[in-house]
């Protein structure tokens, strides 16, 4: 299905690009109707809008989105529209290509599962739809009330600009002189602007969220390149935060790599150096500086995980100093033998702390608790 949604986008896109030169088209060089209804000639607008509005699903058609299926139904719904109340060559041709689209993509509408009505990617859908829509309003209407302004609205052109002008707040020389052309105007202003502003957030806030995103990750890099004698630890779980804090309270320059994202926000939180990448890496265990690293201890939450650090670390650093922790006894001497200068069992030493807790026969009547001392 995958090279079938491509296909479909690419499809999408060709035919919101059609739409759009025959808008085009029927702007500069109208075309004989077939019957002259008040609303004759006013196609331009509404294939545009249809227009633009495939390409706009095109990338998220591809995605199979659930909102890009529902938005693709008003392309050959507003060329509809306007094929009937202006029919012309070039609104008829437009709302049969619309229309085959929608055809082409009805046998597939299964497969628009991924993703969900209130998912990022629909919000900016819904947004950018409802920016056209207004757009489209705005443009109608300006043309529609062409003699209620000073000067007079002529053309498509003046049409695009006024509404333009309007809903991005510049303002124009363009004035309404009738109660209905100012209704008009108001109403542009409080659907226009709301939805202009959120549309031109929506579309560039990715842009400045990659921007954001490059920049810290520069700054993470450098800050990496300044560590010296540090300790990576190597996972995210319970274990590996704790001695991450313990050596952080000792003063040890410290940075945690692990590939949970989520459990490296809270650390982040709290002050910790993180880095997200897999600790089985080559090269994300560079970016943490491990030729300039004093220790290493993998404590990730599958032995054959730390396994495979310990391997990679002592690849990369015959001369590094690592500590392994295990879940199982029997994966210790594997971790020894793969290079690791010590192999701690959590069960182990769990096991030795309980059993000393047990026979401790001093002050009972105190509570207390044990640690490990080395």
């Amino acid at each position: 299905m995958g090279r079938r949604a491509a296909l479909l986008a690419l499809a999408a896109a060709v035919t919101g690009l059609l739409l759009i030169v025959l808008s085009f088209l029927s702007a500069v060089h109208p075309a004989r109707e077939l019957y002259r209804g008040g609303f004759a000639g006013y196609d331009p607008p509404f294939d545009a809008a249809a227009g633009f509005l495939l390409l706009t699903l095109s990338p998220r058609i591809r995605d199979r989105t659930p909102m890009a299926w529902f938005f693709s139904l008003m392309a050959p719904l507003l060329t509809g529209t306007i094929a009937i109340l202006s029919p012309d060559l070039y609104s008829i041709s437009a709302a049969a290509g619309a229309s085959a689209l929608v055809a082409v993509m009805y046998p597939y509408r299964g497969a628009f599962y991924r993703g969900s009505a209130t998912s990022p990617h629909a919000v900016e859908l819904m947004v950018v739809v409802i920016a056209l829509l207004s757009l489209l309003f705005g443009v109608v209407g300006a043309r529609r009330l062409g003699d209620d302004f000073s000067p007079p609205i002529r053309g498509w052109g003046e049409a695009v600009y006024f509404t333009i002008t309007t809903i991005s707040t510049n303002g124009s020389a363009i004035n309404p002189v009738t109660s209905l052309a100012r209704w008009y105007v108001v109403a542009l202003i409080l659907l226009g602007v709301g939805t202009f502003l959120s549309a031109v957030v929506v579309l560039f806030m990715p842009f400045l969220e990659r921007r954001l995103e490059l920049i810290g990750r520069r700054l993470e890099r450098s800050q990496m390149q300044e560590l010296v004698q540090h300790v990576i630890v190597c996972g995210s779980g319970p274990e590996a935060a704790a001695a991450a804090r313990s050596l952080r309270e000792q003063g040890v320059p410290v940075v945690v790599l692990s590939t949970d994202t989520r459990s490296l926000e809270l650390l982040k939180a709290e002050g910790l150096r993180t880095h997200s990448g897999d600790p089985s890496s080559e090269e994300d265990l560079k970016q943490v500086g491990i030729e300039r690293a004093r220790s290493l201890v993998a404590s990730q939450d599958s032995d054959a995980a730390n396994l495979l650090t310990v391997i990679t670390a002592r690849a990369l650093q015959p001369q590094l100093r690592i500590v392994a922790v295990a879940t199982s006894d029997q994966t210790l001497p594997k971790l020894q033998r793969a290079g690791a200068n010590e192999a701690i069992s959590v069960v182990g030493v769990a096991a030795q702390l309980m059993s000393a807790a047990a026979l401790d026969t001093g002050d009972s009547g105190r509570p207390h608790s044990h640690s490990i001392a080395h």
